[in-house]
């Protein structure tokens, strides 16, 4: 029964989901069908089917890519390659119409899943539902909620299978989450709508399964990113997100974080970001534009526990690399196409001098994804 009650509440919040969209919809259609010649509402459906490359897709260390690659750890790799071809399917639907004054409401869900080629067991899928609502011409806020039902991340050793049984392929047990993500901000034009603010908030609750429950964690983000035109065809902005992971730090009834002898994940993260947008010059008379994004984040582990009872934890400090490079291209109509190369990594250290090693050759990664992206747009 314990194994079947995630697959139940999974199929329960998937009708509530489907549900709720549906009921969305149609109270739209009545919204509008009750006064059709005043209703300037619409649909718009877009498809988009996305294909890349990702080498490294459980962000494993250059340890673990070679004890993969001899045939080491039985048990540990439920993978059949490191790497893999990915493919994406996002669809969206949404609604938009000026229910309130001449403000413009929009209403929108959206499904999109990963597909991977060769390690069916990383395939995974998020639902979203969003409202967007003008306060004034230059005002407006998002509301969204996401679902993400089930995310396989690696098997790890289960430290009370390990404890009973040794170090042996069956303590190896698997790594996954799901997610539910309730976001919101707020944005604001000034100065002839030539710069955008916008603030965020997010929160969101991560529940593992049951052999890392200790994981579990409520997670909180806050930031602002501001945007900036130059030039008709250049255009800048920076961003600061400060976020903080509450883990819960136990996996039984008599325990508490500071009684227990599990993992102790919490954390706070800083994260900075810088970006660049240029439109190009025709092709063909096509419509392109190129985007750079630079993001760099620093996270520290706060546990209490002494670095024997938590050594991956203790002390410990990540630094994180991202950079995202985009080229679209709008092909005819509703079509447009989206190249992009992201590159990855991290870098673990540990204020115990004496543990940099282990936390180095643990959690060091990097990783790169390059790709297409078509986009299709249908509006009725």
């Amino acid at each position: 029964m314990t194994d079947q009650f995630p697959k139940i509440i999974f199929r329960m919040k998937t009708k509530l989901i489907i549900s709720i969209i549906l009921f969305v919809f149609c109270s739209i259609a009545v919204l509008a069908g009750d006064n059709p010649k005043k209703s300037r509402g619409k649909f718009e459906a877009s498809l988009s089917i996305n294909s890349f490359y990702d080498s490294n897709i459980l962000k494993y260390s250059d340890k673990y890519i070679e004890r993969f690659k001899n045939y080491q750890d039985e048990g540990r790799f439920h993978i059949n390659r490191y790497d893999d071809l990915v493919f994406t399917y996002d669809f969206e639907i949404s609604y938009s119409d000026k229910l309130i004054s001449d403000l413009r409401t929009v209403l929108g869900a959206e499904f999109d899943t990963d597909m991977y080629s060769y390690n069916h067991i990383k395939n995974w899928s998020n639902y979203s539902l969003y409202l967007r609502q003008e306060i004034t011409n230059s005002t407006s806020f998002l509301f969204s909620y996401s679902f993400i039902p089930n995310f396989y991340v690696r098997h790890f050793y289960d430290d009370d299978w390990t404890y009973y049984y040794g170090f042996v392929p069956e303590s190896f047990q698997p790594y996954d989450f799901s997610k539910d993500d309730y976001s919101f901000w707020v944005q604001q034009y000034l100065w002839n709508r030539n710069t955008r603010v916008r603030g965020y908030f997010s929160y969101s609750k991560y529940l593992y399964n049951e052999h890392y429950t200790e994981f579990d964690s409520d997670d909180y983000l806050y930031g602002i990113r501001v945007y900036q035109k130059i030039t008709k065809k250049l255009s800048v902005n920076l961003g600061y997100k400060y976020s903080i992971s509450d883990a819960k730090g136990f996996d039984q009834p008599n325990e508490t974080r500071q009684t227990s002898d599990d993992s102790d994940a919490t954390n706070y993260e800083h994260i900075y970001i810088a970006g660049i947008e240029f439109k190009l010059p025709d092709v063909f008379s096509l419509d392109n534009d190129l985007s750079f994004t630079a993001q760099y984040q620093e996270q520290f582990f706060t546990t209490k526990h002494f670095l024997e009872l938590d050594p991956l934890h203790s002390g410990r400090y990540d630094y994180n690399y991202r950079f995202y490079f985009n080229y679209n291209l709008d092909l005819f109509n509703n079509f447009s196409l989206t190249s992009f190369f992201t590159w990855m990594s991290r870098k673990s250290s540990t204020s115990a001098k004496t543990n940099r090693e282990l936390v180095s050759d643990e959690k060091d990664y990097s990783q790169y994804q390059v790709g297409m992206k078509f986009n299709y747009k249908i509006k009725f």
